[in-house]
């Protein structure tokens, strides 16, 4: 029996295993305290076109750590116009009978989303009275004022009921605390374990991807999308002044890699890669070679590839935008630089790319302070579950 259920429509299948990870990664993380069930929904499958593939989705899957069903939902198209409305309708009605009949009462519901899994789990845990706690994790917070108002009503009509606000961010807190009631809202931080990253063997993984020693390898890790600078990264190539750099991108979606290609064929720079869907092992050793990698969001949470850095011992150059500036200390663990500014972006990796020895003492104290802080999945695990209990008491 799950004294826990979670919905986490963004977390990984068999068929696309690297989707949701920070979704896997807390939902790991909590299962190591209580125990613990799984939703992910996933829209029904057309019998062709690029969405056909989802029919090899099976129903159930296990991770070792829990295990996952995949309820089907009609999915709207265009995203634009149904993703708030419709699509979050349909779930809100397939999810209660969904959970009705894989689950015994739960003792708490937590939804990885505000908006499709708070939502859809709402009516669930209103008809039984079970509480219910949401994860804010940036994009629905940042762009709370720009949505529709049916949009609107329903993050409302979420976070009204919800017994606790979980932000990734102090900035994201902030928003969310205009909503809801300041006491419901509190924030924990996803988080990256040192250990996982093998960077004592940076002299072989180099060696083994061809790149010298002394070559600085520039990472960007994130979607091929506007809202992650792609454009700006596109634009600063030019004002890159660096005999021997690497530049690595590695993305797992967004439409603008090959805008991004189109923009280092045209470039002076012949030392590049443009990854697709890099699996996170093979991720884990491009940022134990990295170093620097660059964050030139327009608006985050706080974003896992940060943290990643930090335990990585990277230095990060990154957007002052969102959670970023209580990631990165400006001057201490990176540098931080106006969103929107590709001239800012190339004055800050030049700053850095010609000086090793600043770069290094940034990547030393960015892994100092990640582990004075506290930023590991197995802190936000204990977390998540201390809140959990805190709610059951109160209930």
């Amino acid at each position: 029996m799950a004294r826990v259920v979670v919905s986490a429509m963004n977390h990984p299948d068999p068929v696309n295993p690297y989707l949701g990870l920070f979704n896997f990664r807390s939902i790991r993380a909590l299962a190591a305290l209580e125990t613990v069930g799984v939703v992910s929904p996933r829209p029904i499958a057309p019998p062709v076109g690029p969405y056909s593939e989802f029919s090899a989705i099976p129903e159930r899957y296990s991770y070792g750590s829990h295990t996952v069903t995949y309820p089907r939902f009609a999915y709207l198209l265009p995203q634009r116009l149904f993703k708030y409305t419709l699509s979050s309708l349909a779930i809100a009605r397939m999810l209660p009978a969904h959970l009705s009949k894989r689950f015994q009462r739960p003792a708490l519901c937590h939804a990885g989303h505000i908006h499709y899994d708070g939502y859809g789990l709402l009516s669930y845990c209103r008809e039984r009275s079970i509480p219910l706690t949401v994860m804010g994790r940036g994009k629905i917070l940042n762009n709370y004022h720009e949505l529709s108002s049916v949009a609107r009503s329903k993050i409302d009509e979420t976070l009204s009921y919800a017994s606790r606000v979980i932000c990734v961010s102090d900035s994201l807190a902030r928003i969310a605390a205009e909503i809801v009631d300041e006491s419901r809202v509190t924030v924990i931080a996803n988080g990256a374990d040192p250990a996982r990253y093998p960077t004592a063997n940076e002299a072989q993984i180099r060696a083994e991807l061809g790149i010298a020693p002394e070559t600085t390898v520039v990472l960007f890790c994130g979607g091929y999308t506007e809202r992650k600078g792609i454009y700006e990264i596109a634009d600063a190539l030019e004002a890159i002044d660096h005999e021997d750099v690497h530049l690595v991108f590695a993305g797992h979606y967004g439409d603008l890699r090959p805008h991004l290609l189109r923009a280092l064929q045209a470039s002076p720079h012949r030392s590049y890669e443009v990854l697709w869907k890099v699996p996170p092992l093979a991720l884990r050793r491009l940022f134990a070679i990295a170093d620097i990698l660059i964050v030139p969001s327009h608006a985050e949470g706080r974003p896992n590839t940060v943290y990643e850095a930090m335990a990585s011992e990277t230095a990060v150059v990154g957007s002052a935008v969102s959670g970023i500036p209580e990631q990165v200390v400006d001057g201490e663990t990176g540098l931080l630089i106006p969103p929107g500014d590709p001239a800012a972006l190339a004055t800050a990796l030049n700053r850095l790319l010609a000086n090793a020895d600043t770069r290094e003492a940034m990547a030393e104290a960015g892994v100092r302070r990640l582990r004075q802080k506290g930023w590991t999945w197995e802190a936000h695990g204990r977390r998540l579950h201390e809140i959990h209990e805190t709610v059951l008491s109160e209930w």
